[in-house]
């Protein structure tokens, strides 16, 4: 397991240039059945379409990167798309791009740049999270120090998960691994080791990254 960047969420971009239009669909795949699949939801979507190019990057045992051209000039659509996602360092996700045929032939260099602009600029509009690793805790909080402890969680930018209001509060955090010693070991300062923390699983949790 590693942290890894990927897009936000599945989503679309479309732009038309000299008459053709582009539209960029992407999304989150873990597994190259995964990328395939979407890659041909897609396609079934825009049966119509003049081409659906396609790229993806997944994660599994191995790296595994893909492309395909789907009847353009070689080298002019699938590897402009996998190119964006590599440069942004995305990993699980695929893109298809479709193209609708508007008269006006691009050449090879204006193909090379539709396809990359209208992936990066999908890229851009959806937006990234990280997938980070994070060692999750379930916690039991006296109910006199919950406020206390929401406060300081939301200052510490801690997202306090699945609360249950009963004699005690009890809730899930998960933490980046590299602070989860610091970070307990501050709770457990900070409220007088009245705050039960039991050490649950570590899971992968999205975190947004901003735009710059």
């Amino acid at each position: 397991m590693q942290n890894y960047k990927t897009i936000a969420q599945t989503g679309s971009h479309e732009k038309i240039i000299k008459k053709s239009r582009f539209i960029a669909h992407i999304a989150q795949t873990f597994s190259e059945e995964e990328a395939n699949d979407f890659i041909k939801q897609i396609r079934e979507q825009e049966s119509g379409a003049t081409h659906n190019c396609t790229a993806f990057i997944v994660l599994a045992n191995v790296k595994i990167e893909r492309m395909s051209d789907d009847g353009e000039p070689s080298g002019t659509a699938g590897s402009p798309i996998l190119n964006v996602l590599q440069q942004q360092d995305l990993q699980n996700v695929t893109a298809v791009v479709t193209r609708y045929f508007g008269g006006i032939k691009l050449g090879a260099g204006g193909l090379i740049r539709a396809y990359s602009s209208t992936t990066a600029e999908a890229v851009k509009e959806i937006g990234l999270v990280e997938n980070r690793i994070q060692q999750g805790f379930e916690l039991t909080i006296p109910y006199h120090m919950f406020d206390k402890f929401d406060n300081y969680a939301q200052k510490e930018k801690i997202t306090l998960e699945d609360k249950q209001f009963a004699a005690d509060v009890k809730c899930q955090i998960f933490l980046d691994l590299d602070i989860v010693d610091k970070a307990v070991q501050n709770i457990k300062d900070l409220f007088q080791n009245q705050i039960i923390l039991k050490e649950t699983e570590q899971t992968y949790k999205q975190v947004p990254i901003e735009a710059n």
